[in-house]
């Protein structure tokens, strides 16, 4: 029983720490607001939770386009969707792992 409960403790950890939220307080803050509902919340409601919280994209500001900055950060416009959410406006733990996914890769190819 203590094994599993350390599995999901560690998963939740990692799913908050790959996330886009300011800081790990708004995180939990807001898996606690979707959990609000709950009267007694196990461990594995909050990594369900975790999984579903839509935490608001930095990258476009939420609203699905990104802005594309030309010289001395003047911005010109609209660029296209936001590849950061896939233009939702709001990222969840399989975008988050996605984006992940392609910093590492860019990381190791740009070395």
């Amino acid at each position: 029983m203590a094994d599993n409960l350390n599995k999901l403790r560690a998963e939740y950890r990692r799913i908050r720490a790959r996330s886009s939220a300011r800081s790990s307080v708004d995180f939990d803050n807001a898996v606690k607001a979707l959990l609000a509902d709950k009267v007694d919340p196990t461990p594995a409601d909050y990594v369900d939770a975790a999984k579903r919280v839509k935490i608001t994209c930095r990258r476009c500001a939420g609203t699905g386009q990104f802005i594309t900055m030309v010289e001395n950060g003047i911005p010109k416009g609209p660029g296209g969707i936001c590849y950061r959410c896939g233009g939702k406006g709001y990222r969840v733990e399989g975008d988050e792992r996605r984006n992940y996914g392609y910093d590492v890769y860019y990381r190791r190819v740009a070395m």
